[in-house]
Formats: C-alpha cells, structure tokens, sequence
C-alpha cells in the first residue's frame, strides 16, 4: 500500500529539481566570489603596462573607490532584482522566472568579456546582479513548494550550500585566470553555467502550489505525484488545494511590502518583520561580506606581500582559495546541521562563536601572530555557515502567514543587499585605516546579535507554522517570558509537528 506522500522523505526527483534549481544561487556565489582575486590586476595594471589584446585592454584602470562601486554593484543590482521579481514569479512560475533570469546573466556575461573601460564593467556586475537577486529569492519559494516537510529540513538550506560552492569553484578558477585577457573569460563564465541552467531547468517541473494558484489542477496533480514517486497524493493535494484557494485565490489576501511595514495586516506581525530585518542586518555587520569580498586583501595584510608581481599565486591568494573549500564543506554539513540542532541553537552559536574569532583575528594582527590570525579568519567563515549565513533566510517562512512571507523576505532581503553593497564600498578603505583593528568593530556586532537573539528569536524546529503564527503575531516580545518559551507550550499538549504544505 502507497505510503502517504507528505511523510516522504527526499526522493530522486525532488532532489534533481532542487539541485538544478540551484545552478541559479551557484551561479550568485560565482559572481559573489569572481571579483576576489583580479582586482589589483585589472585596476592597478600590476602584470604589466596598459595594452591591446585583441583590440581589448589588458586592464580597466580605476581607482579603489570605483573598484568598491564594482564590487557593490552585483550587491545593487540584487536589491533591484529581489524586489521587481516577486510579481512576475507569481504571474509567470517560479520555473519560468528561474529560466528567463538567466538571459540577464548571459547578456552581462557579454558585457564582462567585450567591457572597454571600468563603466562597462560596473554596468555588467549589475545586470548580473539583477539576475541573482531574482532567481536566488524565486529559488527559494521554488524550494519551499516543490519538497515534502521532512526533505525541507535538509533541503531548504541548499541556498547557502550553492552559494558556497560557487564562491569556491569562482576562487579556485581565479588562481589560474587572473592575468590579461583570462581575467575577461573568468567573468563571462557566468553566462556558461547560465545556459546550461536554462537547459537543466526544462526537465524540471514547475510548482504544483503554483500551478493550483492558477487553476491548472491536472498539471499540479502530474507534478506532484512525479515529486513525489509511487506514493499516495490525494491528501496532500487534497490539502494543498484547499490550502492555495484559500491563501491565493480569487479574493486572497495577499500584503504588500508597504502593509507590512505599517502594520496594516490582519496578524500582528511587527515581531516576525523585526526578526527578519534584525538577522539580515546581523548578517551582515558580522563581517562576512568584507571576508568574502577582501579575503585576499585581508590575508595579505596579515602575510608577507610579495615585493613584486608574479602570475604565480601568491600565498593570500593561496589562502583564499583554501578558504573557499572549507566555506563549502561546511555548508554541505551545515545542511545535516539544520534537520538536527534548533535554529535559535545555532544562530547564538555562530554570533558568539564570531564574536571570539574576531576578537583573535585582531589580536592576532595586531601582534602580528599570523597563525592565529589567519586559523581564526578561517573559523570564523566556518561557524558563520551553519547560523547567519543560511537561517535569517528561513526562519522568516517559519513562523509568518503565507500571506506576508514575501513582503516581509522582499523587506530584509533589501535591507541585505543595500549592506552588500555599502561593506563592498567601505571595506577597504576600513581595512587601510584600522588595519588589525577593524574585527573589533566586527566583534562588537557580533555581541549584539547574541543577546538580541537570546530574547527575541524564538525555536522553529518541528514547530507546525500555524502554532508560531498564533503564539508570537501579538507584536514585539519577549521570547524568554514563560508563555512564549517552546517547551512550555509542548508541555501544554500543543501538537509538535512539520506543516504538511
């Protein structure tokens, strides 16, 4: 007999349209970590005086600040692509978006390989931002719709593990291509794993929860049941009909970005936006965006620099290469992480874990004990990877109507890539300034973000999402107090299960 389909697991199919689907957030860490290891070769024309290849410069002159507006313009154009994108993934399906997105990324990918002065080249890292930014929030509500409760533990922190991983192929590939013209076909390869993620993405199906939204029964239900194997579909889908005509139906409510944040929704749910927005901020005032951005900046401030240029790598180049490895082999066993420990466990262990690793990352520089300073740089990315990096991105869709996930994820996801772009602007400079004094700021934030989360983030895991909405949509609280605590109210009877949708 056909077991019931919402108790599933992973199975083969959901697992191959998640990882397709993830090309696309692959695809952001690429160009997250792309623009790592060229800078001083493409700005400051260290291989060698301004030339002609193929009637193209061997480099784009400009002076740091401008190279900061590169570095944050991928962050910019996100910003953009986050917000615009939401309607028309709602319009056209999540698939549709996802496949669309990437022709932005092809045509940047063009614009990086012909770019004949630093404006070109900023232009193209924004359009390739837009790109990411779209497809990276539609991946997750892809994610989200297309798995079963018990596969979304594990599953709904592929987002980060993409990342990840696109940062490491990008900084791997960047030890050997960072030289005139090679510097050009790093960028444009972009647009390489953007045409085969339109290729992959048309074996995939589209979301049956969108499909039902749009009143394409038979399809949703063909979807679904290839989801989901031989298993038994009729209650799931029973449920998920009822579900979406309630939720997204004619007459549904849905909230728009500005409702949410004038509180004009039917639950009160000012604690849910100021989580949301809180674990964004301190996302990235971790110092994380300065580590993936600078690395090789940072380490070479730590290391011996070399006294002249070499195509061979040098040892901070070394290192961030390193770097990038362990960042996705942590997130790969972050991913287990997530279906075991709480979310509120890890969020507290990785802010105060960082707050200790910047604190030796400064001590370390200042007095000049490499060793420390450079193994603290690499703790630090590690324990970041399994708490800020992929839960402020899930914990908003745990405890938040459907009716408001995408307002509110629209409103931090902004907040985020609008600091993307600011740290990519003034990390440097930062770094010129206090040199091993700049983690100290780092671990200040670092500080805040544990005792900010001690009392106002409440434990997700295995909570039905129903029972978060009523428990915590009463306005900013206090978590800690006895009737708001998860073992109090598990105590009380109140059933402790995944949602089935």
């Amino acid at each position: 007999m056909p077991v019931p389909s919402h108790t599933l697991g992973i199975t083969k199919y959901q697992l191959f349209c998640v990882l397709v689907a993830s090309l696309n957030s692959l695809n952001f860490g690429w160009n997250f970590g792309v623009i790592n290891l060229p800078g001083d070769v493409i700005t400051k024309c260290v291989a060698g005086p301004k030339h002609t290849i193929l009637g193209l410069s061997s480099c784009l002159p400009a002076s740091d600040i401008v190279w900061g507006l590169a570095v944050g313009a991928f962050a910019l154009g996100a910003l953009v692509g986050a917000i615009s994108c939401t309607r028309y993934s709602n319009k056209y399906g999540r698939r549709a978006v996802l496949i669309y997105s990437n022709l932005i990324a092809v045509l940047a990918a063009i614009l990086f390989g012909v770019s004949v002065n630093i404006s070109m080249f900023v232009v193209a890292r924004f359009l390739v931002g837009v790109a990411q930014g779209c497809a990276n929030g539609t991946f997750t509500n892809y994610v989200v719709e297309i798995t079963t409760p018990r596969a979304r533990n594990t599953l709904g922190s592929m987002i980060q593990t993409s990342i990840s991983l696109g940062m490491m192929i990008a900084q791997l590939s960047s030890l050997g291509l960072t030289n005139p013209p090679l510097w050009r076909v790093l960028f444009a390869m972009t647009g390489v794993i953007s045409i085969i993620s339109m290729a992959m993405l048309t074996l995939c199906v589209e979301s049956p929860k969108w499909l039902v939204s749009k009143d394409r029964i038979d399809e949703a239900q063909s979807a679904l049941q290839r989801l989901r194997k031989s298993a038994d579909c009729t209650d799931e889908f029973a449920t998920l009909v009822e579900t979406v005509r309630a939720e997204m139906g004619p007459g549904a409510y849905t909230a728009s970005i500005f409702d949410v944040l004038r509180g004009k929704t039917p639950d009160n749910l000012r604690h849910q936006l100021l989580l949301a927005v809180l674990a964004m901020i301190f996302q990235q005032l971790s110092g994380i965006s300065g580590v993936s951005f600078y690395s090789t900046k940072l380490f070479g401030s730590i290391t011996e620099p070399p006294a002249h240029y070499s195509p061979k790598p040098t040892l901070a180049q070394i290192l961030t290469g390193i770097l990038s490895i362990v960042g996705a082999l942590v997130a790969l066993i972050g991913m287990t992480m997530a279906g075991y420990f709480g979310r509120r466990t890890l969020m507290l262990f990785s802010h105060s874990s960082m707050v200790v690793c910047s604190t030796l990352i400064s001590i370390g520089s200042i007095k000049g004990y490499n060793i420390m300073a450079i193994s603290m740089v690499f703790v630090f990315f590690a324990v970041y990877l399994v708490g800020p990096g992929p839960l402020p991105w899930v914990i908003p869709g745990e405890m938040t109507p459907i009716y408001a996930v995408s307002a509110i994820i629209a409103v931090s996801g902004s907040i985020a890539y609008t600091l993307v772009f600011t740290i990519g602007m003034v990390f440097s400079p930062l770094l010129d300034a206090l040199k091993g004094y700049t983690f100290l700021i780092f671990a200040a934030t670092n500080l805040v973000a544990a005792v900010t989360f001690f009392f106002l983030l409440p434990e997700t895991k295995d909570r039905r999402v129903s029972d978060m909405i009523r428990t915590h949509s009463v306005g900013v609280h206090n978590i800690m107090q006895r009737k708001y605590r998860t073992d109090v109210l598990a105590g009380k009877g109140k059933e402790i299960e995944e949602d089935s949708i």
